[in-house]
């Protein structure tokens, strides 16, 4: 259903985008926090089957570009190290560095942490996969991971763990990104102290059990942004993760228990988890040269398989209509929307799903800037 080489193949491009890079640093704002006291533990099912069911159009199965593995057992494939190095002697705290993802131009933060007075030694550039919780909808209430595919700086010939370590750390820092999404910080003042792997475990050392203030719900994704980060990054499967605090903490959120280990859901139980939309591709900020035909791809958990989309063109409204994924929730299924040639320009892709019940409200969107000139 989804291909399971697609993460190897983005970092193959990544790297060969990212000798271009010229390191900047880029602006750091902490995103908003919502305080919530509910201590609703348990997820609960975010789609209800309605009693009318949306007319159902023509299912597009295939992807040209392929879009990345949401989360099956299948096992995932191993960050690949780039042969090309450079010495850094950074002593800044957070380095951000800028490459374009491949047929773009597009800027993508990477706020790996360096070590602060000492010399990093022979690097290299790897895209590595890291998981963010984000809100799912304008309106905030509601929650689900999302990914990135972020140029990090590890050691030359970097081990597998060396790179989850360094792919946790990426994940733990969403300030980066919150320039740009709804993404929340919510392990602030927390850094990763070690990461190791064994053949039946993956073990995280913290220096904290995480931030105050959030809801359940966010916390409990919390956790599931490091397991699936970890787990990814690895590239050998699902093992189970457990977490170790090292200022003695027995609870991560002062909720879930650091004795206990931790896993991905089931597949037909992971649209609790995942944001119920993602877009692929365009990626955010991406370049297209005029002429060129621009098709957006992703992929949903919606009713029926049905989401529907918006091209916006400098704000205002150009372009709109629906798509059927390969599959409906509780499944996840693929997308993809021919946008065709369009004229230069600043664009914006939104691809949202309505309430189904009433055929009015928006239960779940997401959105992705890109240009075309």
């Amino acid at each position: 259903m989804i291909t399971d080489d697609l993460e190897r193949r983005l970092r193959e491009g990544l790297h060969r985008e990212a000798e271009r890079i010229t390191p900047q640093e880029r602006r750091t704002e902490i995103l908003a926090m919502v305080h919530d006291q509910t201590q609703v533990i348990e997820p609960h099912r975010r789609w209800l089957i309605p009693v009318a069911a949306a007319a159902s159009v023509a299912l597009i199965g295939t992807i040209i570009w392929g879009v990345a593995n949401g989360g099956s057992n299948q096992p995932i494939t191993p960050a690949v190290t780039p042969a090309v190095t450079s010495t850094s002697t950074s002593t800044s705290t957070h380095t951000s560095t800028t490459a374009p993802l491949p047929g773009t131009k597009a800027a993508v933060p990477n706020p790996l942490p360096a070590a602060s007075g000492k010399a990093l030694g022979a690097t290299t550039q790897v895209a590595l996969p890291a998981y963010f919780v984000g809100a799912n909808s304008g309106t905030g209430d509601r929650f689900g991971l999302y990914r990135e595919f972020v140029l990090a700086a590890v050691p030359a010939g970097a081990t597998p763990t060396q790179k989850a370590r360094a792919a946790v750390a990426v994940a733990i820092n969403a300030q980066s990104f919150t320039n740009h999404e709804p993404y929340v910080q919510l392990w602030s003042g927390t850094s990763v102290q070690n990461l190791t792997v064994t053949p039946s475990r993956i073990t995280i050392t913290l220096s904290g059990p995480g931030a105050r203030g959030f809801t359940a719900e966010q916390t409990r994704l919390a956790v599931q942004e490091l397991v699936w980060t970890a787990q990814a990054a690895i590239g050998q499967g699902t093992i189970p993760v457990k977490f170790v605090v090292a200022n003695g903490s027995t609870k991560l959120f002062g909720t879930y228990p650091t004795a206990q280990t931790y896993n991905r859901p089931a597949s037909d139980l992971q649209y609790q988890v995942l944001a119920p939309i993602w877009i692929t591709s365009p990626v955010r900020g991406q370049v297209f040269p005029a002429g060129t035909a621009v098709v957006a791809r992703g992929q949903s958990c919606a009713f029926e398989g049905t989401t529907q989309w918006q091209l916006k063109k400098s704000g205002t409204a150009v372009r709109s209509g629906v798509t059927t994924a390969s599959s409906g929730c509780p499944t996840r299924g693929t997308w993809q929307v021919k946008l065709g040639v369009l004229a230069a320009g600043s664009y914006t892709f939104r691809m949202y799903e309505v309430n189904m019940q009433d055929g009015q409200g928006v239960v779940a969107e997401t959105s992705k800037p890109f240009t075309v000139r």
